[in-house]
């Protein structure tokens, strides 16, 4: 059977260690031979009963994280963004959704197939929690489909936009940053030559900044069209990098 983005996530967070004792308890809690714990049957006592023995963030680190393992799964982000827990009754999936965002997640709940579900469609929000239930290297996959998805969405552009809004379109910060935020997820920064080095760096930490200003902070000064050319080569370099991984 083909290994899926979920099932890859699942196993990785499985061979999380745990260090501290009262997080340990935390989490063997979730295996203990008396523990109730399926989307079959109804979980909710003993969800509640591990819960309230939570005692420090990475006891409830823990607590999500074993969630995710037993109800949870998370959809390709190549595909689509998608992550949700599976229930078989409500007031379990309504614990899971106050527990959710007492911790600051907004997920909504509905009913599909017998099932109750406890989901979120937001990328970020997707990006958040894996990082919080310390999967970071599955955050970083969400992070980087998002850049695979712009780079090739404005590849499409190129052909069917005329060169005014292509360039309107590569002047956004947004399309910059994210650029610059793939190739230091990727390792691929530190290869450039040093002037875009400098300018990712100005950019990613001051995206309020418009290109005049940002130029100013550089030394010595570069100029708007100047500091545009810069962007311009460094979003060509993440665009390359993409390419060459056949994304």
């Amino acid at each position: 059977m083909r290994e899926t983005f979920s099932s890859r996530l699942k196993l990785s967070a499985e061979q999380t260690e745990v260090k501290k004792k009262c997080c340990r308890f935390t989490d063997s809690a979730f295996t203990s031979p008396g523990a109730v714990l399926s989307k079959k049957q109804d979980s909710y006592d003993t969800i509640s009963a591990i819960w309230e023995k939570c005692r420090c963030d990475g006891c409830r680190q823990v607590f999500f994280r074993r969630m995710f393992i037993i109800f949870g799964s998370v959809t390709d982000p190549m595909k689509s963004y998608h992550l949700d827990f599976a229930f078989s009754t409500a007031k379990e999936a309504e614990l899971m959704a106050e527990l959710l965002s007492e911790n600051g997640f907004g997920f909504s709940i509905s009913e599909r197939s017998g099932r109750h579900i406890v989901y979120v469609k937001n990328s970020g929000a997707i990006e958040d929690f894996l990082v919080f239930i310390g999967a970071q290297p599955a955050a970083f996959e969400v992070m980087n489909s998002k850049i695979v998805h712009e780079i090739r969405n404005d590849t499409n552009r190129q052909v069917n936009c005329d060169t005014a809004n292509i360039g309107k379109q590569l002047e956004a910060a947004r399309t910059y940053i994210d650029a610059i935020r793939y190739l230091l997820d990727t390792g691929k920064l530190d290869s450039l030559p040093e002037d875009l080095r400098i300018t990712a760096k100005l950019r990613i930490e001051n995206e309020q900044l418009s290109l005049t200003e940002l130029g100013r902070m550089m030394n010595p000064e570069v100029s708007k069209s100047g500091v545009r050319h810069r962007l311009k080569r460094i979003l060509a370099a993440a665009q390359n990098a993409a390419a060459k991984e056949g994304k």
